[in-house]
């Protein structure tokens, strides 16, 4: 073997085999048929990853997951057609069948997703595809969650599922039925990094601090009550004094002697106690480890909203970043639907989206873009979730002036009003009209100096001139505007004043 391996190393064929695999490494025992999982602290610990659903019990982990899985709510999710053929809008359109139902019995899709973005805090989750026969299709049927520990990997990184009857080696796994999902995997660990792992010491020690916390509370929380009897006092007395010591503990009541005295003796401390502080810095680690962030979830009296802000928005990115692993897999998904069921199509494209940040992103491409395209006002609808409005329809008008389009005078067509006109003289009579409405709209709009400016130049030229000097800032676009529109008011009356 290898001498296979040291021949295969210098030959020409190494540039199409694998060499530096499990199988030449001198630190693997060859003789294993799967792969232990190397979480160090579950190796270290002798412990499955049962031990992490201890870990999700702690108050402020569960209160940690669950602000993660409200980052995961708040987005809505769609799908994308893979292309513009009619294959692949058929393939969108049975996959968006798929969508509107349920994955499984009892669960809605959101349930899926955040089973699936447990891969990123437990290493690795799997989730079987059953499939069913729906007319011509063949289509998912339910998408189970399973548990990890009836899943493990051989030395070539293959997926192999546990039973009875191989319940230490497992048995080999078919295409089209498994979606894994794993957060951070390599070649040497093929199960993913846990972020639950990286929370095993903290949790271990933060209980044990509350253990001495508690007991400190009982031993110093409440005063301590001195009973003094006089020399010589028969013991007992004395015991009798103890236990009525002990019941005005519980009942603020006591019997006392005449000639006994009692004292309260409060213990007093200054600062935070040892336990406490181990506790906060325990809940610290751990917030670090789930959501990269410690301010937006706990301040304790240092920082400021300022660094809460920056620390929820690493939080954000960090959950962006989980997202794309829940896209992969629903992503494989539509792929074998799609396979299976129109062959050649494109796949559709899942994403998650936020319509208001969407809706505002989508608003300055289009900004932009009109500076040297022209944009279909059906995409633009599209993409801003708005409906086109119907003729005859109440509509909200525009509040910003368009840079008039070319038109087609040739054809009698005019791009800006969208009517046909017979005559050259009814379009220069319609474009004036536009063009004095518009330079109305612009002018209420301006202080008495650019007023005054528009009524005082001779040229253009000297209107822009002086345009910049009252308004240094002004944008281009604002500036082209306000140009084209003198240009096109300029050339329409010198048109009509030759008619």
């Amino acid at each position: 073997m290898e001498n296979n391996i040291i021949k295969n190393a210098s030959s020409k064929k190494a540039l199409k085999q694998e060499i530096a695999t499990r199988h030449s490494d001198p630190n693997f025992y060859g003789a294993l048929s799967y792969l232990p999982n190397p979480d160090t602290i579950l190796r270290k610990l002798g412990r499955s990853q049962e031990v992490f659903d201890s870990i999700i019990a702690d108050a402020h982990v569960i209160g940690e997951l669950r602000s993660i899985r409200s980052g995961l709510i708040k987005y809505e999710y769609r799908l994308q057609a893979g292309g513009e053929d009619a294959a692949d809008i058929r393939a969108l359109e049975l996959c968006q069948q798929i969508m509107d139902n349920k994955p499984a019995k009892g669960m809605q899709w959101i349930d899926t997703f955040w089973n699936m973005a447990q891969g990123v805090f437990r290493g690795h989750q799997v989730h079987e595809v059953v499939w069913k026969r729906e007319g011509q299709f063949i289509v998912p049927e339910k998408i189970i969650d399973r548990p990890q520990r009836r899943f493990l990997f051989t030395p070539d990184n293959d997926l192999r599922l546990k039973t009875k009857g191989a319940p230490v080696d497992g048995i080999e796994l078919g295409d089209y039925k498994w979606l894994l999902t794993r957060h951070m995997p390599s070649h040497e660990n093929p199960y993913g990094v846990a972020l639950l792992s990286s929370c095993f010491w903290p949790y271990t020690f933060k209980h044990n601090g509350f253990k001495y916390f508690v007991k400190f509370c009982e031993k110093y929380g409440i005063p301590w009550a001195i009973g003094k009897y006089p020399q010589g006092t028969p013991k007992p007395e004395q015991d009798a004094l103890a236990d009525a010591l002990a019941n005005m503990i519980e009942d603020a009541v006591a019997a006392i002697p005449a000639d006994g005295t009692v004292e309260l003796l409060e213990h007093k401390h200054s600062g935070s106690l040892v336990q406490e502080s181990l506790i906060k810095m325990c809940n610290s680690e751990m917030s670090k480890a789930l959501t990269s962030q410690t301010l937006a979830t706990e301040i304790q009296g240092e920082g400021s909203r300022a660094a809460a802000e920056t620390h929820r928005g690493r939080e954000e990115s960090v959950n962006d970043s989980d997202r794309v692993i829940i896209s992969a897999a629903m992503n494989e998904l539509f792929a074998w639907i799609t396979e299976i069921n129109i062959a050649g199509a494109a796949p559709p494209k899942f994403e998650f989206y936020q319509e208001e940040e969407a809706r505002k992103e989508w608003v300055e491409v289009f900004k932009d873009a009109r500076e040297f395209i022209d944009i279909p006002a059906k995409f633009a609808h599209d993409r801003l979730q708005i409906p086109m409005a119907q003729d005859g329809e109440d509509v909200l008008p525009k509040t910003t002036v368009s840079t008039p389009l070319e038109s087609d005078f040739s054809k009698g067509t005019c791009h800006v009003c969208h009517h046909d006109f017979a005559s050259a003289q009814d379009l220069t009579t319609a474009l004036s009209e536009q063009a004095s409405e518009l330079a109305d709209d612009i002018i209420e709009g301006m202080i008495d100096e650019v007023r005054a400016l528009l009524f005082s130049v001779d040229t253009l030229e000297e209107y822009r001139d002086g345009l910049l000097e009252i308004y240094p800032d002004i944008t281009q676009s604002k500036l082209g505007e306000m140009t084209s529109l003198a240009l096109m008011t300029g050339a329409l009356q010198g048109v009509e004043d030759a008619q």
